[in-house]
């Protein structure tokens, strides 16, 4: 009886970052061709990396042999914390679309000091305060810039 190959995580993920560096690399094209080099060269390092991870993963599945520790199934227990981690800072940014980004920021702060574990609400206060402070000063005062 043969025995069923599981594919590794590394092909599905190399797969799914060459296709969005791929996406973003044709998107590029778009624009200026002096503002896009930056990015297309990023983008093309991405996707130089996207492919190597996703031939080292077809190696690791048709060699069970060179799997490591790290390699084991995904699961919800493993990636809670960044999913979590992804969620506030997409609320972030939906906050920011509607309450602009100094009162957006003023609840941000907070809420990732409390996730990841600050409990002084002097430290989590002042951190807040000198970050928005910073931010005006420099960005809003010195360099002119419009934030939203």
């Amino acid at each position: 009886m043969t025995e069923k190959r599981k594919i590794n995580n590394d092909v599905y993920i190399g797969l799914f970052l060459a296709a969005v560096s791929g996406f973003f690399f044709y998107e590029a094209t778009k624009i200026h061709p002096m503002a896009a080099r930056f990015p297309k060269v990023i983008l093309a390092a991405l996707l130089i990396m996207s492919v190597v991870l996703f031939a080292m993963g077809v190696r690791k599945t048709l060699q069970p042999g060179l799997w490591h520790k790290s390699d084991s199934l995904l699961n919800f227990k493993i990636i809670r914390t960044p999913l979590l981690v992804f969620c506030i800072i997409t609320g972030y940014m939906v906050l920011m679309y509607f309450t602009g980004f100094f009162i957006s920021t003023v609840i941000f702060v907070p809420v990732c000091m409390v996730f990841y574990g600050v409990k002084s609400i002097r430290a989590i206060l002042i951190t807040t305060v000198l970050l928005n402070l910073f931010v005006y000063g420099l960005f809003v005062r010195l360099l002119k810039v419009i934030l939203p």
